[in-house]
């Protein structure tokens, strides 16, 4: 049997691990989440910046 061409999908230990354990799936979800959250607050500190902008040019009183 020629293994080689399996030889890069698991470069080290830790990569194997999570791969065949199943954890690579949760750590991919897991990071996906971190990222929509920083995205969101983001977007909202955006939103908030732009209207106190818009509040000091165009003053109301």
């Amino acid at each position: 049997m020629n293994f080689r061409p399996m030889a890069h999908l698991f470069a080290n230990a830790l990569e194997g691990f999570f791969f065949g354990s199943g954890k690579a799936h949760v750590v991919t979800g897991v990071a996906l989440i971190i990222l929509a959250g920083l995205a969101m607050s983001l977007w909202k500190m955006d939103r908030r910046l732009r209207r106190l902008e818009s509040e000091q040019h165009d003053p109301k009183a």
